[in-house]
Parts: C-alpha cells; sequence; structure tokens
C-alpha cells in the first residue's frame, strides 16, 4: 500500500523513518486511537467521534477554511509537521 492510500500515511512514514511505529488500535478506545510509539516513549491519540484526529489533522494543510474532520485537509503536510509530530512524544 502507497503512503497515498493509507490512512495517515505521510505522518506513519516520517515515525517509521525514524525507527517507531504508528498503529490504529480500536479495543480500548471508544473510537479507536492511534498509538504512536518512538525511543521508549508512546502517545495515545484517541479520536473524538467526529471523523477527526484533531491533533494529526491539524499536521496536514487545510482544504477548507474551518475543517472540522480529516475530509477538510489536503494529503500534504503543513511545513514543520515533522517537528510537531515528534514533539507530540515529548
Amino acid at each position: 500500500m502507497t503512503t497515498a492510500h493509507r490512512t495517515y500515511g505521510k505522518l506513519r512514514d516520517i515515525i517509521e523513518r525514524c525507527g517507531g511505529t504508528m498503529t490504529y488500535q480500536r479495543k480500548g478506545f471508544r473510537y479507536g486511537a492511534w498509538i504512536i510509539s518512538l525511543n521508549g516513549k508512546r502517545r495515545e491519540i484517541p479520536a473524538e467521534g467526529n471523523r477527526s484526529f484533531e491533533v494529526l489533522d491539524r499536521l496536514y494543510v487545510p482544504k477548507t477554511p474551518n475543517p472540522n474532520h480529516w475530509d477538510d485537509y489536503r494529503n500534504e503536510l503543513i511545513a514543520d509537521a515533522q517537528e510537531k509530530l515528534l514533539a507530540l512524544l515529548d
């Protein structure tokens, strides 16, 4: 599966290039969560139930002036997405 077809593929690529993992987990969360692990650190990012993982969505370029869910974003990262993504683990 190519990055363009993986959910949050561009962010997952960053984490994987750094030697970590970013996986979706349904069990244990009402709407599921993305689990990011890197260098012994772990961050759970639960869904908000409105087709949004706001923390992750904000790392993509919005399509609309007031984005509400993941469909309102382009498959293009903002300029400092990598730094912001890695900062989530601090």
